[in-house]
């Protein structure tokens, strides 16, 4: 299966279109992605529902700011339970979400307590894995905690990285049956099947290229990064990756 990660309604459309399994709404994917609007999340989830089944699944993040550390506060725990409480309304399939301690381990006082939050509801298990000292240990206390699938790109920039396949593979050999690794980040139509024949059920992908915005004559700064370039995912990107998956 191929998920697809999206930011916006039109990324949407677009996977949905190429044939995407599985779409991981987000916001702001140059942030590595954060919880999306209710909104979105609601557009989305009817045109899935308009789509006559061509994509089963819609999945939301949960992370409510950016940074690579994913330590959280109790007011950032307290806000993203309220994300989770509102967004069960909406039919979605399921979260996803990763929390560590300070010493770069799993978090599981505040996992177990979106895991609680999130029920009947699945969660996968965020990239916040790549940052953990011992993926072996760590995936241990994700599987005990509930989580019932990872996202990872082997603890490398990139899931193709040589090192990045044989930890994936090692994961998936030595955790069958317990949880699912979705291999994600520098996964494309190339090298999908690669993971596939490791083992892996699904595979995790943006799909996407640059869309260039309207010039503006007089652009005064937003505060963020200026950009006259966006990324959308792209039909027929994922339309491809899809087909190598199955090839």
């Amino acid at each position: 299966m191929l998920e697809v990660c999206i930011d916006s309604l039109e990324s949407a459309l677009n996977a949905i279109q190429g044939g995407a399994d599985e779409l991981e709404v987000c916001s702001s994917l140059v942030e590595g992605g954060l919880t999306p609007s209710a909104g979105l999340v609601k557009q989305i989830v009817r045109r899935v529902n308009e789509s006559n089944g061509k994509v089963t699944k819609v999945n939301v993040m949960i992370r409510c700011r950016g940074g690579s550390d994913f330590y959280y506060t109790k007011e950032e725990m307290d806000t993203m339970i309220a994300d989770i409480n509102i967004l069960k309304e909406f039919d979605v399939h399921r979260f996803v979400f990763g929390a560590l301690t300070d010493k770069q381990e799993i978090d599981e006082v505040n996992c177990s307590k979106v895991v609680a939050a999130a029920h009947p509801l699945p969660v996968t298990f965020h990239r916040a894995f790549d940052n953990c000292k011992d993926p072996n240990v760590a995936i241990k206390k994700i599987i005990k905690l509930g989580f019932n699938r990872i996202l990872t790109s082997g603890q490398r920039s990139s899931a193709s990285d040589m090192e990045a396949i044989k930890l994936i593979a090692s994961l998936v050999d030595s955790n069958r049956n317990k949880i699912q690794i979705m291999p994600g980040s520098g996964v494309n139509a190339a090298n999908a099947k690669t993971f596939i024949d490791l083992g892996c059920e699904i595979v995790h992908s943006s799909c996407r290229k640059p869309k260039h915005l309207l010039s503006a004559e007089k652009s005064v700064s937003m505060g963020g990064a200026d950009s006259e370039i966006i990324y959308v995912s792209d039909e027929e990107m994922v339309r491809k990756t899809k087909l190598a998956i199955n090839s």
